[in-house]
């Protein structure tokens, strides 16, 4: 964690997402069991709210790339706080909290459009080159910790606290980030011999269309993106399909309380901790035979998952899924990171993560349309075999010498 000493405003960002994350899980976990309360359909709903918006990442980077993506950043969050007050004084209203808390994940998802091709800026901007690995294991581990943490708060929160004290805690976790970032803001200037400029100072002056353009070009040249795009969206299909009925499936499949649904959750996150703290152990392999070898493991966790009775060996056979997603993602993430130039890097990321989300929205509708029509274990199977797909794809698609993970984004110091 020496990096955190090193570099004030990395250390100053650091702490807020550490409570931003940290009040999204703990409201996310209230929000979902409670709507699955009356009505498991509307599960559907809130995950389309969840993932619709953040298609606009494309959007959001090229913003990103045009002005300052601190102050963006900024800007998002205090935003999303304000957003939440709202949300808060809304439910005076009787018969509210649903309908109040989906329009508060669609609102979250907005901001996350523009929030995360901003972190991909920023991050790099932060530290040194040779400490950029081990600033994204850090930071992506904080992140996982406060998932899994608030996600075991948040079960337990329903019962004990109520909604209201939630909302609370919530809105103010987006303006302790705020303050945080500020601070950010504040320490790069310390440390810089000019102010960056407030905006151009990055993107070309270009139209939209020709920006969003240049970064799909980035995209294209990406290793196996193009090639292995319709199995990768087959798989985040089914995917959020599953995850978007993982309260229902644990109410009534598991018959687990809404205690269990914040631990089982909170083990898929505590799994990617292990996994950003485990990947290291991976640096000698290539990046091919990492990503083929944990997205496959990922697959049969799943398969197991499906096939589990028990709450507690559910909640362990997620956190080994997760541990699998991480070290794959962990190293996959950080070769892009380093192969996309800084000045393109906004618009690329947003495209990624527009691209990839595609079949986000129609994993959830999915998913409630077909509640009753098909056996609830059906998105679990087809994650399980597009899994496999997509580890065989990886493995004939990526070429052996692309690099390694010498580096891997979860090592820490």
């Amino acid at each position: 964690m020496g990096i955190l000493q090193r570099y004030p405003a990395f250390r100053s960002l650091w702490i807020g997402q550490l409570f931003s994350q940290l009040g999204n899980a703990v409201f996310l976990i209230m929000g979902l069991w409670e709507i699955q309360l009356r009505s498991p359909v509307l599960l559907s709903v809130a995950g389309i709210a969840m993932v619709l918006p953040t298609l606009l990442a494309a959007g959001g980077g090229v913003i990103v790339d045009r002005y300052d993506a601190g102050r963006l950043m900024l800007w998002t969050d205090i935003l999303r706080g304000v957003a939440v007050a709202a949300g808060l004084a809304a439910l005076l209203i009787p018969g509210s909290l649903v309908p109040d808390v989906i329009a508060l994940l669609a609102v979250n998802s907005l901001g996350i459009a523009l929030f995360g091709p901003a972190e991909a800026i920023m991050v790099p901007r932060l530290v040194g080159a040779d400490d950029l690995a081990a600033a994204n294991g850090v930071y992506n581990l904080t992140n996982q910790i406060s998932t899994a943490v608030g996600s075991a708060i948040g079960g337990a929160a329903i019962a004990a606290v109520g909604a209201v004290w939630v909302f609370g805690f919530d809105m103010g976790s987006f303006w302790i980030s705020a303050l945080a970032i500020s601070l950010m803001l504040r320490a790069v200037l310390r440390t810089s011999k000019r102010q960056p400029a407030p905006s151009g100072s990055q993107g070309p002056q270009s139209s939209f269309g020709a920006s969003m353009r240049e970064g799909f070009a980035v995209v294209r040249k990406l290793p196996a993106v193009i090639d292995l795009l319709p199995v990768i969206l087959l798989l985040n299909f089914a995917f959020m399909a599953a995850f978007t009925m993982l309260p229902y499936w644990i109410h009534h499949v598991l018959h687990a309380s809404a205690f269990w649904y914040g631990l089982i959750n909170a083990g898929w996150a505590a799994g990617a901790i292990v996994g950003s703290l485990s990947t290291g152990y991976f640096r000698r392999m290539s990046t091919r035979g990492v990503s083929t070898l944990m997205f496959g493991l990922m697959g049969l966790f799943f398969g197991a998952f499906a096939l589990s009775g028990t709450p507690l060996l559910s909640g362990g056979l997620l956190l080994l899924a997760g541990i699998a997603n991480s070290v794959g993602n962990a190293v996959m993430f950080t070769l892009f990171q380093r192969i996309i130039p800084e000045e393109v890097r906004g618009r690329a990321f947003g495209l990624i993560f527009t691209i990839f989300g595609l079949a986000n929205p129609l994993g959830s509708l999915a998913a409630g349309l077909l509640l009753h029509l098909l056996p609830l274990y059906w998105s679990w199977a087809l994650g399980v075999l597009s899994s496999l797909a997509l580890t065989i794809g990886m493995w004939r698609l990526v070429p052996a010498d692309l690099g390694t993970a010498e580096e891997p984004a979860a090592s820490v110091d």
